[in-house]
């Protein structure tokens, strides 16, 4: 079918489905008219010669039909007339666009994710934990992941702290504290002021080893025998021998001074090492 546009008789081409009997409202692609389109139908085709009358229509029309007069018959012809939709012009020569609907409507309703109904949700949000947080379950479960914290926290700080207490009970965990850089004296003992000298005594090479071992406890602690290790530029150990204190218990805080001498040592000597003879607490000393 085809519409149109009552401002600027632009006509459109449209399809049978695009409007329906009581029409729509459409837009003009031209001028941007709008105006309300109803479907045209073709002109009625030219009226054709009544057939000469039968002898029934002659004797029908011979008959005295008073019901409607001649006035009466042409009024409701006009009647008729008025009703009937006017005809649609002629289309133009360049086939029409498909003209724009309408644009719709403007819906006065507000939006579901407007700024008010997120502040409303997340206002609700907050008070359905706030209820929640209040509950004593979740005071519970609360109280229950701070103590569990803390106890953590208390078991890695006395894992440090004590960890002399803890080798001393499980020897076999000294090496992981020196894994972790961290040095344990399980004796209570330890080497300060070590001295090497190289001399000769009655002409033959001699190294001599002053050194003094302090008690780190608060009580009295016993003195075991000490190891000197004589050891070359790569650790490795070419020498070793034992040295007794001459004083086996020290006082807490107090010193004891050791002495150790080795006439003709062996070649390739380049540091000293001393430790009590468990192995523990070791120390070394360059030349």
């Amino acid at each position: 079918m085809i519409i149109t546009c009552p401002n600027c008789q632009t006509r459109y081409k449209l399809g049978s489905d695009a409007l329906n009997a009581a029409g729509r409202q459409v837009q003009c692609a031209a001028c941007s008219e709008l105006w309300y389109a109803t479907p045209g139908f073709p002109e009625p085709a030219a009226a054709r010669r009544d057939p000469d009358p039968s002898d029934d229509e002659l004797i029908f029309r011979a008959d005295s039909d008073t019901l409607f007069s001649a006035a009466d018959e042409e009024m409701l012809d006009a009647s008729f007339l008025r009703t009937q939709p006017p005809a649609a012009k002629p289309a133009p020569d360049h086939p029409p666009a498909e003209p724009e609907p309408a644009p719709a409507p403007h819906d006065p309703r507000p939006s579901i994710d407007s700024a008010g109904n997120r502040a409303r949700i997340e206002a609700l949000a907050r008070r359905r934990n706030g209820m929640l947080a209040a509950q004593p379950i979740a005071r519970f479960r609360r109280i229950f992941r701070i103590a569990i914290i803390a106890l953590l926290i208390a078991g890695v700080a006395a894992t440090f702290a004590l960890r002399t207490e803890i080798v001393s009970a499980v020897p076999q965990l000294d090496g992981l504290y020196r894994l972790a850089g961290l040095k344990t004296n399980v004796i209570g003992l330890d080497f300060t002021e070590i001295k090497t000298l190289r001399t000769t005594q009655n002409g033959n090479p001699a190294i001599v080893v002053n050194a003094k071992i302090s008690n780190i406890t608060n009580r009295i602690t016993f003195v075991p025998s000490v190891l000197v290790s004589l050891l070359d530029s790569a650790g490795t150990i070419v020498y070793e021998w034992t040295v007794t204190p001459a004083t086996r218990n020290v006082l807490p805080g107090d010193t004891l001074a050791i002495d150790a001498q080795l006439i003709g040592p062996p070649q390739g000597v380049t540091n000293i090492r001393l430790s009590f003879v468990d192995g523990r607490n070791g120390s070394a000393a360059g030349q």
